[in-house]
């Protein structure tokens, strides 16, 4: 008799396959390491199998781990769609498509969103504003259909989304109109980087701040003095720049006039690079979207540095 393997020691493999890691799958999972590891020996246990290689410094997949993953990932990913798709059913919302967007990049959400209006009027849209983790998750359960995030190139396999390059944003300084540099055509990195920087609030903000530090450091200079600030709008949080608190980083897009902040390219110049996450497998009117987003981000030339490229689960 075949031993019944439950959802959740599948779910449990599957983060520790993408992790390698026992105790950053365990906080993936919001559980500690005990259980997940006793959680995987009754998985071999019961399969009669040994999926990982464990030493004291790595783990590693066995062949039959391997296996395993690139089957649960596609089981996972089918099974999640089903209950999606019922509970849909049973809460019908005929019709609406929900799309999630960040504060940089409104404006990209905007344009794919009235072409797609005007090519099939029988669909409405809602938007819905979430950082980047939040809208890989909320698409990769099907409560979003779609979300412009920021490049996230593990996104397809541990969301079981598809990822579609989409745009590079222009990145700017935000400065005080009284800033010294405000007057200049350019600033330099380093010059930024030596006044105080302002950040999100993490955790919400932990993706980003982790990508801006990692931006700064591949071009020689660190962020040594930072403030965070609260969770509220973007623009609101300009207000720490305007005060001359703190300088920021925005895109090029950003179009709400700030009294008091001036904004300036950087020497040399930056980009913040944008993916459309999309659920998975998709539906026809997501299709769609995707196939509009496509056409609108070549149409519009938003890839300068980027090729198009698309990453499946």
């Amino acid at each position: 008799m075949d031993t019944p393997i439950e959802l959740r020691q599948l779910r449990y493999f599957v983060t520790v396959a993408e992790e390698l890691h026992f105790g950053r799958a365990a906080e993936r999972l919001h559980m500690s390491q005990s259980p997940l590891s006793r959680a995987i020996r009754e998985l071999e246990r019961d399969l009669g199998v040994v999926l990982f290689v464990r030493t004291t410094r790595r783990v590693e997949l066995t062949p039959a781990g391997s296996l395993l993953l690139e089957r649960a990932r596609r089981a996972l990913a089918e099974i999640d769609g089903a209950i999606a798709d019922a509970r849909r059913s049973a809460h019908p919302e005929e019709g609406v498509l929900a799309v999630g967007y960040g504060p940089f990049n409104g404006t990209a959400v905007a344009r794919i969103v009235e072409v797609f209006a005007a090519e099939h009027p029988e669909l409405s849209m809602r938007l819905q504003e979430e950082v980047t983790p939040e809208a890989l998750r909320r698409v990769g359960t099907h409560e979003l259909a779609a979300a412009v995030v920021m490049e996230s190139p593990a996104a397809a396999q541990r969301q079981g989304v598809r990822v579609d390059t989409l745009k590079d944003e222009p990145l700017l300084a935000a400065l005080p109109e009284s800033h010294r540099y405000a007057g200049d055509e350019q600033i330099s990195v380093g010059a930024f980087v030596a006044e105080c920087v302002l950040l999100p609030r993490e955790p919400a903000g932990q993706m980003f701040n982790a990508w801006l530090r990692a931006l700064f450091r591949a071009h020689g200079f660190e962020l040594e003095r930072t403030m965070t600030s609260a969770s509220a709008p973007w623009d609101r949080r300009m207000l720490h720049v305007a005060s001359g608190e703190a300088v920021a980083v925005v895109v090029a897009d950003w179009t709400q006039a700030m009294p008091g902040v001036v904004t300036i390219p950087f020497d040399p110049p930056l980009i913040c690079p944008m993916d459309l996450a999309s659920s998975w497998p998709p539906t026809e009117s997501v299709k769609a979207l995707v196939r509009t987003a496509q056409l609108v981000r070549d149409a519009e030339e938003w890839l300068t540095v980027r090729s198009p490229g698309t990453q499946l689960p």
